[in-house]
């Protein structure tokens, strides 16, 4: 429901943001028909009427829509290049980020998440997750394409995912890119999901039978889940060290109050939680008070730690035939037959994520190579800076189109096929992105900085994993005969230094912020403990993206779900009473 809610009604739990994570602790605490649970969302509460949201192939029109928080951001603040870019795309409805992102399922290393451990204890370790990386998702190979061992992906859960459907219209593309993998010496691989990632994927994503599935649908046939949409939290209430409601700005301007009788969770998002926290008095002392918020709690890590990936989207231009730009693009024929198959078969271009193959890369051989990098590797006791445990230096998205959510200052060509190469730097090793208040009003955005690129090694890095990708493009078996001039003008892949002032002009987000209130042992290393718990106020909870202490080395739309049922299931443990 979108409408006003009686304040005096109580509530079990309160969840003040229904994202990817919040909409996922709310249906698995409603599982006790019993448990009243209030979501406060900002956004819309029915994305499922929304067509722009459910149809596959319209994910980059979302970019900038009502539907996006579009973040004024700073990408990169060095002393010799600053940028600041809007909007950074974050989902502003029920589902959150589910609706609006571009679908890949995949875990990340076992690994990296055990270096979470550092932070969060074993309970964090890939051991102690993986049951949660299964537990959201019910898998489907309608077609039987692939292994039936498969199954083990998930049972059962509320999320349908699926391999992307392999187009006739892009058959040429894959082939051709397949062909130029495995020349090249690269593996192929059908299973990322067992804790190791390696070669070429057909991507699994959170769509199925022609269709987007987002978080929102664990909250189906839960009656005793109300959602109060288009509303903005203020503040959170505390009182003697406890949190016992909210402050809200409802849909009508006006203020309201409500009270959780168990306890209070923050899954607001990664810029929008620790900017909660601290309007309520939750962060760094010196921060709160330059803005005269009174301290509950001196928590220095709120806002701090903020990391993502970087990436470097690239164009191509493609020879006719082997891109889908008239199918999705353009008006004319292809697209109208495109947008009819869709309405009345459920087939074809618009049905498909646009991603069918995805790369997960070492490139050890052109970084053993690099005087930077090899001085790196010896400072870190002979470890990879990169991926220390054999993890992929990169993820690298092969989109045969061209892509103007990546590409916002590039001009949509008029006519032809395209491809977007996207390379996404996985385990950077700048991680000093921070978030901050611009003013006490609760509608007025964070101050964010991603702080891409503060150390040259990533620049290096990215560097040369473009090369390497382009090598596979450009002189790998098939694909260098299809593949035509870079698009809207020739990289300069010859020269380092012209590579390296590229890459800060026309790097974006991967769209995969986290950790800007990470889980630690003490509050001396984070915002939340091992149970997710604020430190410093009790019955106080932060159950979203901002909690990861280490990005994980893919997109994190699985690691976001993840965090969800695990936290639900720890907050399930904390009352039996409720959850025998």
């Amino acid at each position: 429901m979108t409408g006003i809610v009686d304040s005096h009604t109580e509530f079990d739990f309160i969840v003040v943001g229904g994202g990817t994570a919040g909409c996922a602790v709310a249906g698995r605490l409603a599982e006790n028909p019993d448990v009243k649970i209030l979501v406060i969302e900002a956004g819309i509460s029915n994305p499922g009427d929304v067509d722009a949201i459910t149809t596959p192939a319209r994910a980059f029109e979302l970019r900038d829509s009502k539907y996006d928080w579009a973040y004024k951001t700073t990408m990169i603040d060095r002393p010799d290049y600053t940028r600041i870019e809007k909007p950074n795309t974050r989902g502003k409805t029920l589902g959150g980020s589910s609706c609006l992102n571009y679908y890949t399922w995949i875990p990340g290393s076992a690994a990296t998440f055990d270096d979470w451990a550092e932070f969060g204890g074993d309970d964090w370790t890939w051991k102690n997750c993986k049951e949660y990386f299964y537990k959201p998702v019910t898998y489907h190979d309608d077609k039987q394409l692939f292994s039936p061992e498969l199954k083990y992906i998930g049972q059962g859960g509320p999320i349908p995912v699926s391999h992307s459907d392999l187009i006739p219209e892009v058959a040429g593309f894959r082939d051709a890119l397949t062909q130029a993998w495995v020349s090249k010496g690269e593996p192929l691989t059908d299973d990322v999901h067992n804790g190791t990632m390696s070669g070429l994927w057909k991507c699994l994503n959170s769509i199925y039978n022609g269709k987007r599935s987002s978080s929102w649908l664990y909250l189906v046939g839960k009656p005793n889940v109300v959602v109060m949409g288009k509303t903005n939290s203020k503040k959170l209430l505390i009182e003697d060290g406890k949190a016992v409601g909210v402050k809200v700005i409802g849909p009508d301007g006006n203020e309201y109050t409500f009270k959780a009788k168990h306890e209070v969770i923050v899954s607001s998002g990664v810029f929008e939680s620790p900017k909660l926290l601290m309007l309520s008095g939750i962060g760094p002392k010196a921060a709160l008070a330059q803005f005269g918020i009174e301290t509950v709690v001196d928590s220095p890590h709120v806002g701090q730690n903020l990391l993502d990936h970087p990436i470097l989207p690239h164009v191509f231009r493609l020879k006719d035939g082997y891109g889908l730009d008239n199918h999705l693009l353009r008006a004319g024929l292809q697209k109208d037959a495109a947008v009819s198959a869709y309405r009345w078969k459920n087939q074809g271009p618009l049905t498909s994520g646009l991603l069918e193959l995805v790369g997960l890369p070492r490139i050890d051989e052109r970084l053993n190579k690099i005087p930077e990098y090899v001085a790196a590797k010896k400072a870190n006791g002979g470890l990879d800076p990169f991926g220390p445990a054999g993890q992929p230096h990169f993820e690298i998205d092969f989109v045969p189109m061209f892509s103007d959510a990546f590409q916002w200052h590039i001009p949509t060509p008029p006519q032809g096929d395209y491809m977007t190469v996207i390379v996404d730097l996985l385990r950077p090793v700048s991680k000093t992105g921070t978030v901050g208040l611009n003013s006490t009003d609760p509608l007025e955005q964070p101050k964010v900085n991603l702080n891409f690129f503060a150390e040259d090694l990533d620049i290096v890095a990215m560097r040369e994993g473009i090369r390497f990708v382009d090598d596979i493009l450009l002189n790998g078996d098939g694909m260098k005969d299809i593949i035509e001039e870079d698009y809207p003008w020739a990289m300069p892949r010859n020269s380092d230094e012209a590579m390296n002032k590229l890459i800060l002009e026309r790097s974006q987000t991967g769209f995969h912020p986290c950790g800007s209130a990470r889980m630690g042992k003490d509050i001396s290393q984070g915002v939340v403990d091992s149970q997710l718990r604020v430190f410093g106020v009790q019955n106080l909870r932060v159950i979203d993206a901002s909690v990861i202490p280490v990005i994980p080395d893919c997109r994190i739309q699985n690691s976001v779900y993840m965090i969800g049922e695990k936290a639900a299931d720890m907050i399930k443990a904390t009352y039996p009473d409720l959850y025998a």
